[in-house]
């Protein structure tokens, strides 16, 4: 049996219109490059702050175990995307779990500014600067 070729052609055009990509699903979740859930830094500068309303919108005392996040982690707007995440510090031989409540703009990169309570459970405020270690949680 011989096939012309306008026929050849005109079936191949034909299924190439059947060989096209399927469709995105528009609700498939990807990873969210807004956050980085397994950063970990090391040798953090870790400083005190008197807390009051933060950048999240909450209103925090002392003795809340609660920081302030650097603006380079933070992110941009409100709330930031990390308002509210959990993250695990490490200090001076000890480990806590804190609340990412504010931001510091005056802290270098990885940098956190603790709670008066938070900083007094690592060390006394006096000591001022602490370096230690963090990740979310």
């Amino acid at each position: 049996m011989h096939f012309s070729p306008l026929v050849i052609v005109s079936a191949l055009s034909l299924m190439a219109g059947f060989a096209q990509a399927a469709p995105h699903n528009i609700f498939a979740r990807g990873n969210d490059t807004g956050s980085n859930l397994s950063k970990r830094v090391d040798n953090a500068r870790l400083t005190w702050y008197d807390v009051g309303l933060g950048a999240c919108g909450q209103t925090n005392v002392a003795s809340d175990f609660v920081v302030a996040l650097n603006a380079d982690d933070f992110g941009a707007g409100y709330p930031g995307p990390h308002c509210f995440q959990n993250i695990v510090i490490t200090a001076e031989g000890k480990t806590a779990t804190a609340q990412i409540v504010d931001k510091c703009p005056g802290c270098p990169e990885g940098g956190l500014d603790l709670s008066e309570g938070l900083f007094s459970y690592f060390a006394n405020p006096s000591v001022g600067v602490l370096t230690g270690s963090w990740n979310y949680a």
